[in-house]
């Protein structure tokens, strides 16, 4: 059975400060954002993950069996979608994914203020935000910053559902996420490795 990508980013629009960047919309069609939150309050394989800047759930979507509406989320057409936007919108040559993963924090998650940077194994990341019913008392912004200064915060953006975040990883893309109140957000994290020539 071919499985047909169900992921639209021709809305995305880039910005370069404070580092490289772009939001998208409406990202999932024909509903598929309301199956993957379903799926997401249902299923037992969130594994709880505690670092010394941030406490979340988490699992990678290779590691377990995806209700059959939601393989379209691995499959290599959607994978090449989101590749795509990320070699046209930062004039890069080639990109492999490294791994795609659901995060979920409840109440009194936060994440603080972090650079994601791991070195070459993971260079671009898109975040797709999976939240219907959130509004601003929730909280869990995602919010980007200039520096590691906390003070130096540049863009909250809100984790409406089913739009995305995507980055360039660097030393200067510090970004964090505020505390969640009452309230389940969740994530789709898409992760590429720049291919080096």
């Amino acid at each position: 059975m071919q499985i047909s990508a169900d992921i639209n980013l021709d809305a995305a629009e880039v910005q370069n400060l404070p580092f490289g960047h772009f939001s998208c919309t409406e990202v999932l069609t024909g509903g598929l954002e309301n199956d993957l939150h379903s799926w997401f309050e249902q299923t037992d394989a969130w594994g709880l993950t505690e670092m010394d800047f941030y406490t979340q759930f988490e699992f990678s979507l290779f590691d377990v069996v995806l209700p059959s509406k939601l393989k379209t989320l691995i499959a290599p057409e959607t994978i090449d979608i989101v590749r795509n936007k990320f070699i046209e919108l930062f004039g890069l040559e080639q990109l492999e994914l490294a791994g795609v993963t659901a995060h979920k924090l409840i109440d009194g998650h936060k994440i603080g203020v972090h650079n994601d940077f791991i070195g070459k194994e993971e260079t671009h990341r898109m975040v797709l935000q999976i939240n219907p019913g959130w509004n601003e008392e929730n909280g869990g912004f995602l919010m980007i910053f200039s520096s590691p200064d906390p003070e130096d915060v540049v863009k909250l953006i809100q984790p409406l559902n089913n739009t995305a975040f995507g980055f360039e990883i660097s030393n200067d893309s510090y970004h964090a996420v505020s505390t969640v109140r009452n309230y389940s957000r969740y994530t789709l994290v898409y992760t590429f490795t720049q291919k080096w020539l």
